[in-house]
Order: structure tokens, then sequence, then C-alpha cells
């Protein structure tokens, strides 16, 4: 097929090897060299299953851009594009290379070996599904890869793009080759039949249509894939970097604003309001200790549902979701609430007052420990609590846990909240750390990760608690509602 279509973008092919001789060869590693010319010696007839040598050079300068540790390859060939990248990578850096055919990469081990770059890759001899699925078997190698290079069966790019995904880490990049497979992908089927059998007077093989219809497959859909940022690359047969991107949010905000101006602030209570607003204007910098207006009325639907009598709730700041439940509760209704910050509770105090339901609520200025063991000493306050809505120091949550279902009645609900955490719970903590810090200019919090870890670690000690039934609500920042059912 070399001889037949170009494997080449360029207007010509002495425009290509202008580019070979005065910025590739001069700068081509000799190990890198010569490892070409042996494959070109063995494999003359497959050559074109090596990535030509711009393309490896512009692959090793991603991965050295990316200052990539931990990379893999699918589909390796001989291995001119994994030398290339094992010498970008840092002494430490580990490639893990799948492919069936371990004759092939044993043409180029030696030319690694003498490169001083070995001891960097583990080759797996598999299929590339086969290998990726073992790699997921390890729950550790989630997120963990910071650069994918997919040189392999074009028909299962597709396949095989869902499984990267999940090793790849936020900001990671897959690499996928011959996204423009010979300048075809824009030249409708029947004349790609009819040049390739002017060319060679026979028809065109069935692997080269089926390879060609699955790359447009493939760039269709990458160009509609929200979790990848992407950029086609027009080197060699057409590459295409796919950066892995934490899904953001134009529709996110557009939906929340939405569901804002249609069903929350048109029945928003006048006391929640004001509330709200005063919260912003004096707490700007900390607006979001308090609970989105949304899942305020979520929190006093379930409280209605329930028709709760006496509920406690754990961190309270200036008290929307207080007022929020409290003016749910009927008026024999009592809310034990329990916080050390006073000051913060008593700007919330008036509009309480205003709305005519301070009476139902008892605060107590304490940590939250401190404040349920307080609770707990009194034997009369076991297993009365009909709801308790937790929103305080997150590492303590699993501690506050089993003092809360002491108290909670049976048929009681928990209601647990930011066990999302900022959709960070579904990312490994290494892309967390990156998109902090590309965002910030500034490493992340401690404290952040130490509740992303506390809250992971809570959601699955309650999927598995027997004494509750669960349902994680995807409301504010997440909300996790437990049932106690013994």
């Amino acid at each position: 097929m070399a001889d037949t279509v170009s494997k080449t973008l360029l207007f010509s092919t002495d425009l290509q090897q202008y580019i070979f001789d005065t910025s590739v060869y001069p700068k081509e590693h000799k190990q890198l060299k010569e490892l070409r010319e042996a494959t070109f010696d063995k494999y003359s007839d497959k050559r074109e299953f090596s990535v030509p040598v711009d393309e490896g050079m512009f692959l090793a300068m991603v991965v050295k851009l990316m200052n990539a540790k931990r990379t893999l390859e699918i589909g390796v060939f001989t291995g001119y594009s994994l030398l290339s990248t094992a010498l970008a990578m840092p002494d430490d850096g580990q490639i893990t290379a799948i492919d069936l055919d371990r004759e092939a990469y044993e043409v180029g081990l030696p030319f690694m070996e003498k490169a001083g770059v070995a001891g960097k890759i583990n080759f797996v001899q598999s299929d590339a599904i086969s290998g990726l699925d073992e790699l997921l078997r390890d729950g550790d190698n989630e997120g963990a890869f910071d650069f994918v290079f997919v040189d392999a069966d074009k028909p299962s790019y597709m396949t095989y793009h869902e499984r990267i995904l999940k090793l790849l880490r936020v900001g990671g990049v897959v690499a996928y080759d011959n996204t423009l497979w010979y300048a075809t992908v824009a030249v409708d089927e029947g004349s790609v039949r009819d040049l390739l059998r002017s060319r060679t007077k026979q028809e065109a093989p069935e692997y080269f249509i089926k390879s060609r219809a699955a790359l447009i497959e493939l760039n269709r859909f990458l160009a509609s894939d929200q979790r990848v940022e992407i950029s086609q690359v027009s080197i060699g047969d057409g590459v295409t970097l796919c950066r892995r991107v934490l899904i953001q949010s134009i529709l996110r905000c557009c939906i929340q604003q939405y569901i804002f101006d249609t069903s929350v602030y048109p029945n928003e209570h006048k006391q929640l309001k004001e509330l709200r607003e005063a919260t912003f204007d004096k707490y700007s910098d900390k607006r979001e200790f308090s609970v989105p207006v949304d899942e305020g009325m979520f929190l006093a639907m379930v409280v209605k549902l329930m028709n709760a009598k006496r509920t406690l709730e754990i961190g309270v700041f200036t008290g929307y979701s207080l007022l929020s439940t409290a003016l749910a509760m009927p008026d024999d209704g009592q809310i034990t609430a329990i916080d050390l910050d006073r000051e913060a509770y008593e700007v919330g105090l008036p509009f309480m007052e205003k709305a005519g339901v301070a009476g139902k609520i008892n605060f107590v200025q304490s940590d939250a420990i401190s404040g349920l063991d307080e609770l707990l000493r009194d034997g009369e306050n076991e297993g009365v609590f009909d709801f308790v809505f937790v929103d305080a120091d997150k590492p303590s949550y699993l501690t506050y846990h089993e003092s809360v279902l002491k108290l909670l009645r049976v048929g009681g609900v928990v209601a647990y909240d930011n066990t999302l955490w900022y959709a960070t719970v579904a990312v490994d903590e290494g892309s967390v750390r990156d998109l902090l810090r590309s965002r910030t200019k500034q490493e992340a919090p401690e404290y952040f990760i130490k509740s992303r870890a506390a809250l992971i670690e809570l959601n699955r000690f309650l999927a598995s608690d027997q004494r509750v039934e669960i349902s994680q609500v995807s409301i504010g920042d997440g909300v996790t509602l437990c049932r106690r059912v013994r």
C-alpha cells in the first residue's frame, strides 16, 4: 500500500525528504537510525508499520513537554516510536508496550538495550483489548498513565478509546496514529476504490476500506467527545492528540441556572432569600459553605415527606439549610444545631426569628464530636431523631456516622453533604492535583485532598453498611441519604 498511496500528507515526497534531511536526520539518535535501518532490512515490505521519523520526533517532543513518566503503547512493531518516547522520558519513566508480535519487538530490543532504555519498557505479548483489560483489572492503573500512543488495529480504535480513558489521568494525552489514512478520509469511498484500482489494477483491499471507515467514525466521535480536547496533527499519516479533561460545564452552569430560575427562586421563602443575600454580603469568599438553594429545597422536601419532628444538624454556618428544614417542620418540631461558629449562626438568626421558627432551634456551640457525645450521654436521646443533616469536617464523617446511628431512630434518615466533592471522587488524586495546579498556579490545599480521600472512604463504607439503605443524590455537591434499617 505504501507504493500505491503515499503515507505522507505533504505536497510532495521531495518536501518530506527536505524535512527529514534538514530537521530530522541530523537530530536522530544513533540507535533510532540503526533501528530504522534494521527494520527496513528485515521488513522492507512492512516498513509502513513503523512510524515516520518526523512523527517519532514529534511524539518524543510531546512526551518531554508533558514530562510524562508513565506511558502506554498499543501496537509496537519493531519499536521505533517506543524507542523515541523511551529516550524522551526521565530515568524513572516506565512504558507498558502491548503487541502480539514478540518477534518484531525483539528486532528492536537490542537497540533499546544499547540506548540504555530497555529497563523502562515492560513488553506485554497480547492483543490490545486483552492487554488493556488486564491493566484495568488492577484498579491502581486507573487514571495512572500520562501518555498513550495507539498504532494498532484501526477498526478497534473506538473499542480501545473507552478503556484508554479509564487508564489516562485527567490532563493526560492519547495519540491515535493514521487518523487521516493515506489522505483518503477526505474522499468518498467510490473514489478511493477507483484510485486504487487504477494504480494497482486490483480491487482495494477490504481491510484498507474497513480501516478508512473506522477512522472516519473515530474522527467524528472524537470531535464530539466532551471528555477530551483534540488536535488533529497532519504529520505522518495523521496523528490525533486527545487530552483528557474533567467534564466541566458549560451545560452544567446553564442547567443549574435553569433549575434555580424555574423551580427554586420562584418558591424560595422570603427569609431564605434574604439570608442567602446576607450570607453572600458578609462571606462572599466562603459562600460555598452554605448549601445551594436547590439542595435546601430538597432537604425541606425530605423532612416534609418524613413528617420529621426531631432533627439534628451538624455544621450550621449561617443556617440556610437549618432555616430550610425548620420551615418544613411542624410547629412542635425541634432541631438541635451543632457548630463551633456562633458568629456565623447569628448572621442567620434574625431571619429565623422573622420567619417565626427560631423557637424550634436549640443551637449548641461545640465541635461536632463533643456535641454528639454530649447528646449520647443522655440515654433518652438514643434512637429518637427522625432526620440528621451533616455538613461539617469531612475527614470526621465516618466518626460522626457511628454516633449518628445511635441517635437516629429505625426508619430515620441521615443526609451527608458534599459526598461527590466537586466531582473529584471519580478522578484519581494525581489528576486532581494537576487540574488544581493548572487552574490556580498553586498546589492543591491538603485539606481538599484529605477531604476527598475521606469522602471516597465514606462512600465505600456506606455502600457496604448493612445498617442503612442509601441513595446518592447528585444535587449540589452530592448528598448521600442513609435510611437506618436496623
